[in-house]
């Protein structure tokens, strides 16, 4: 089993039509690419910001029956911070 690090880029609330609240989760591919993520019912320990989680692959899948596809996450590990480096510091006094 391996550990997967997912990087959550994107924490968002919206609301429905209805009325009903809800978060969207935008995590990044190793490739560079957007890809929606949920999380099952079972999870209680949900991002609030853009992190890292710390996922073992047999906790997670991406389902492709629909027009992007979608990673589904069962389980958290953990849950690190999303640390962003400046690199204007190397340009700037």
């Amino acid at each position: 089993m391996k550990e997967l690090h997912i990087r959550i880029v994107e924490v968002k609330e919206m609301t429905s039509k209805e009325g009903r609240k809800f978060t969207v989760y935008k995590s990044l591919t190793k490739d560079g690419k957007l890809m929606d993520t949920k999380f099952r019912k079972e999870v209680k320990e949900l991002p609030t910001e853009p992190c890292m989680l710390v996922v073992d692959s047999d906790q997670c899948n991406v389902t492709k029956n629909t027009q992007y596809p979608t990673l589904w996450i069962k389980e958290v590990k953990a849950i690190e911070p999303f640390v962003r480096e400046s690199n204007a510091e190397s340009y700037f006094d």
